[in-house]
Parts: structure tokens; sequence; C-alpha cells
């Protein structure tokens, strides 16, 4: 390592010399560490001086810690922050575990991460002590699983899911007919609706699996185009925060005109479709790929359907 910094110094005669970039902060130290070999050694002269280079592109350095240290890790695999970005990092402490939970979505395995990331973060210091524990390994990323395994616990009571199977924690609003021969279920009341998550009943519906994967998709699609549209707000105030106009007005604003004149209609249509009763006009409700398709398909054009709002 001597001789490989050594190389990327500039030989002047007798004399070696070699720019580093030092942390304000870190002036004091690096200068005691010059006196002591001056002191140790005066055969060596060492000469400190502060260079400002404004021309040159500073690195970049950012403050971690043990909590910060995964979610950090997983941004600069994609890329660090050029100098006095905006660092998504503290950001992403709440959007990955939580896209994360809602492709994890399970009340059981959840929990079980959960758990585990709470037995990390507590018995941290034995861990340590223990020379020849496995889990040493999972330390750094520990606060991490505890996320994970909270949201997955929560979009698991969401989507009312324990080992594929639901749980009427909160009853349900509908019964079952005892004239049929087959289970049927009807709703108790018009306006009930069940506390939190998905009614449990939804699993003996014939168009269960239809409906749950409609709602997984409808839901992802809602987060992940939230999630698209505020990382390309960072980069315009990033844009704005630096004065690049090119990018500012030639590369933010078309981008964020695309996602919400685009995906954001179509999170429109969704909330609509939502809000919609079709009962009995079930065969009348307008197939939202169709429709986002005719944007490009029918140049503009208005494909017709009926949306009926009862009040």
């Amino acid at each position: 390592m001597i001789y490989s910094n050594l190389s990327k110094c500039i030989i002047r005669e007798n004399f070696i010399d070699g720019e580093v970039w030092i942390l304000k902060e870190e002036f004091g130290n690096v200068r005691q560490v010059i006196k002591d070999l001056e002191r140790d050694d005066s055969r060596t002269p060492t000469t400190f001086t502060d260079v400002e280079h404004s021309k040159l592109n500073k690195p970049t350095y950012i403050h971690s810690n043990e909590f910060l240290y995964p979610f950090q890790e997983i941004v600069n695999t994609y890329g660090i922050p050029s100098y006095k970005e905006i660092n998504p990092a503290y950001i992403n402490i709440v959007t990955f575990p939580f896209l994360f939970g809602m492709m994890f979505g399970d009340i059981c395995h959840g929990f079980l991460l959960f758990i585990f990331g709470a037995y990390l973060c507590l018995m941290v210091d034995g861990i340590k002590e223990n020379t020849s524990s496995i889990l040493k390994s999972f330390l750094k990323v520990r606060y991490l699983l505890l996320l994970m395994g909270f949201f997955s616990l929560y979009s698991g009571f969401i989507y009312n899911d324990f080992l594929s199977l639901p749980l009427p924690i909160f009853g349900t609003c509908y019964e079952d007919s005892k004239n049929s021969s087959v289970p049927i279920a009807t709703k108790i009341n018009k306006n009930c609706v069940y506390l939190f998550g998905l009614d449990p009943k939804w699993r003996i519906s014939v168009n269960e699996l239809t409906f749950t994967n409609s709602f997984k998709m409808k839901i992802s699609v809602i987060v992940g185009v939230l999630h698209m549209t505020f990382g390309i707000i960072l980069k315009g105030l990033n844009e704005i925060y630096f004065k690049r106009n090119v990018g500012f007005f030639f590369e933010f604003i078309p981008q964020l005109l695309f996602m919400i004149g685009l995906f954001g209609y179509m999170i429109v249509l969704i909330f609509i479709k939502w809000g919609t009763d079709w009962t009995g006009k079930t065969h009348m409700a307008p197939s939202l790929i169709s429709q986002m398709l005719s944007i490009f398909l029918s140049f503009g054009s208005v494909v017709k359907f009926y949306i009926f709002i009862y009040i």
C-alpha cells in the first residue's frame, strides 16, 4: 500500500509531492501526526499545506453509523451521490423495507424475520463477544432485517395472509348462506367495511385469486409511481441547487411531465375504478391495461366505457 500510494505522487528532485482530500475537522489530527513523525525522525522533513482546488470535483464523504450503513451500501451499489448532492440513503431507510414488505407480505414470515432482527439488535454485544457465533455476519444488516420484518408483518395484515390462510381478526362483513349447497357468502350490511386489510371471506370466493392479484398489482403500481416521482423531484432539487439549467429544463421537467401525465393518469383511473360500484355490471368494468394501450394505439381518441356511481 505504501508503494502504491507513492506511485501516485509527483517526484520533484528530492521532494515527493502528494495531494489528498482531507476533511476539515481532521486537519488538526493530520498536523499532529506530521509533528510526531518529524519528532521521531528529523531526517524526513514534511510540509503540510492547505491547497484550495475550486476546479476539481471534490469526492463525496458520507458520515455513516451502524444504523445507516446497510441503507448507504444499497445506494452505493447503484451510484455514490456527487459532492453536495441529496443523499437518498436517508429516504431509503423507509422506502426499501416498505417495498420489500409489499413483496414479502405474510404475517408469519414477516413476524419471524422481525423477531430475528430484534434478537440481533438486542443481543449484539453478546454476539460480538462470541468468536464462534455464525450470527456475526448478520450484525451489519440487523437494523435492515428488523425494518424489513416489520413492514412485511404490516403488509401481511393488509393482505390478511398467514401462510396463505386468512385470519378473522376483526370478524367479517359476510355471512354464509344456509340455503345453498355451495359456499355462498352474502354481505351482512351494505355499509359494512372490514376494519383493516382484506376481509377473510374473500378466500372462498371464486374470483379470489383474480381479485387479490389485481389488488396487489394496483397497490404496487401506485406506490412504485409515487416512489419514482419522488426520485425525479430529488433530481430537480439537485439541478436547482447546482444551477444546472439545461438539466432542469430538458431533463427534469420532461421526465416529471411524462411520469405524471401518463402514470399519474393511470393512478387516477385506478381510484375511479375502485370508487365505482360495479355490482351486477362487472362485464362493463373497463380494463386499465386496454385504456393505457389505447393512448398509443388510438392516438388520443377516447375509448367508451361506463362508470356507475351510486350515492
